[in-house]
């Protein structure tokens, strides 16, 4: 009879770090000619991050707006909300952000992904004025691009 016992050990691997993605990371990925922008407005909460990644990835003028309340006319030729916090929300900050974009201006959008959300958020857009419409899918949720033409509807500032 063995009188020996063997304790069972347990792995002691620990497992790696995951950090959750960043919203930022999504926006980034789906942006290309950075250095072509004349200036880019971030607005919302998430915005210095945002606006500090691209500086570094080769943005000339980058402002941050906390709220969509009073952006300057013809200010920008790229709009990024990083983080869409309800359609009601964007529904309401849209003719400020359409106001403030160029002329064939650029609009990037990033919300969390829900059933409906992408056939209403392509409605809102296309009701301001905006073509283009573009959405892929990220870690995070939606990236949504959409384009402001330079026909079409009139602008009053």
């Amino acid at each position: 009879m063995p009188t020996q016992t063997r304790a069972a050990s347990q792995s002691r691997r620990i497992p790696p770090k995951t950090e959750p993605p960043e919203p930022k990371a999504a926006l980034l990925a789906n942006l290309d000619d950075i250095e072509d922008e004349d200036n880019i407005l971030v607005i919302g909460q998430d915005g210095p991050d945002l606006m500090c990644a691209l500086m570094r990835a080769g943005a000339a003028q980058v402002t941050h707006l906390r709220s969509h309340d009073r952006p300057e006319a013809d200010s920008a030729s790229l709009a990024i909300v990083p983080l869409v916090p309800s359609i009601d929300w964007l529904s309401n900050a849209l003719p400020a952000i359409r106001r403030a974009l160029h002329a064939n201006g650029r609009l990037m959008l990033s919300l969390a992904a829900q059933p409906i959300t992408q056939n209403l958020l392509r409605r809102v857009l296309t009701l301001h004025g905006f073509a283009a419409i573009r959405t892929r899918r990220a870690r995070t949720g939606l990236v949504l691009t959409a384009e402001l033409p330079a026909f079409g509807l009139r602008r009053y500032a």
